[in-house]
């Protein structure tokens, strides 16, 4: 299976930080928001391939140089993660991860340019993964242990099997948060459908008087049906600048009379959308006072 990462965002509500790098190089604990991100996958390895979108040409040099030597430093990351208290498991150490040229143009934009760029290359195959790319998530393992990676193998077979039972085109993450926090997030009305939960509505950033006591909201990761997507590409994800993702496809996949949209319920300690300067604050503040918890 194939990924793609989203990192085309101009990262201006992370000014005047993004002026000095990009947001996916931004430090939390000492240790670049990017390589939380990479954890996550190499922690599944069913992602054969991961391609990471970014805006312009200098940042896709810089980005891909970086990608080329971290592997000879693996085993320090997996260190420096452990100084943080942190468990990072390699079950996909050799993870191939190429970086792709987008414009900037909105979620629905960049991800319509990322696929056209990977179906003339290598082909996008069956169904396969896409992120945002600035998050920290703390999952506690069996063990007791904390780690930053995101389940993918979980999302993933629940995607496989909600698909064959109920035949969903697509899967979307979802967290829950307090109330006042969802008018951030697009929010998501879940309904049962046996052991699976289905979309049925979707609102992106309501107002805090539309929003339920318990929210569940986007939390930026999605497995989509690549043959259903690619049949519908010109209209879900039209190549025009501003195509935003959650309006373009998310809602309209919710609003179908028939089951399209799943949603898999995330179960983490602690979830960081890493959108602003006070969130990267927040997060550099929890991750370096958690060490033992």
């Amino acid at each position: 299976m194939k990924a793609i990462m989203l990192a085309g965002g101009e990262g201006t509500r992370c000014y005047p930080f993004t002026y000095l790098s990009p947001k996916i190089a931004q430090e939390v604990g000492g240790i670049p928001l990017l390589e939380y991100m990479l954890s996550w996958f190499h922690g599944a390895p069913e992602i054969e391939k991961l391609y990471i979108a970014v805006r312009n040409d200098p940042m896709a040099e810089t980005v891909q140089n970086y990608i080329n030597k971290r592997k000879h430093y693996l085993p320090k990351l997996l260190n420096l993660f452990g100084r943080l208290g942190f468990k990072v498991e390699q079950a996909n150490p050799s993870l191939e991860i190429e970086v792709v040229r987008v414009r900037g143009w909105g979620t629905g934009g960049d991800l319509r340019i990322a696929i056209n760029e990977i179906t003339s290359i290598d082909g996008l195959g069956g169904d396969f993964l896409v992120c945002n790319a600035d998050y920290v998530t703390v999952r506690r393992l069996p063990d007791g242990e904390l780690s930053p990676q995101l389940n993918l193998s979980d999302i993933i077979s629940y995607h496989k099997s909600c698909k064959t039972a109920l035949n969903t085109v697509m899967t979307v993450a979802v967290v829950r948060v307090k109330q006042e926090e969802a008018t951030r997030f697009g929010v998501a009305r879940l309904d049962k459908a046996g052991k699976f939960n289905l979309v049925r509505g979707f609102i992106e950033k309501p107002r805090l008087d539309d929003v339920p006591e318990e929210p569940s909201i986007n939390a930026g990761v999605y497995v989509i049906d690549g043959g259903f997507i690619l049949s519908v590409l010109d209209q879900f994800l039209p190549e025009r600048p501003g195509t935003n993702l959650e309006k373009t496809l998310i809602e309209q996949l919710a609003k179908d009379k028939s089951p399209r949209l799943a949603a898999y319920l995330l179960d983490l300690h602690a979830w960081f959308d890493v959108g602003t300067l006070e969130q990267l604050v927040d997060v550099n503040f929890y991750v370096t006072s958690m060490k033992g918890t």
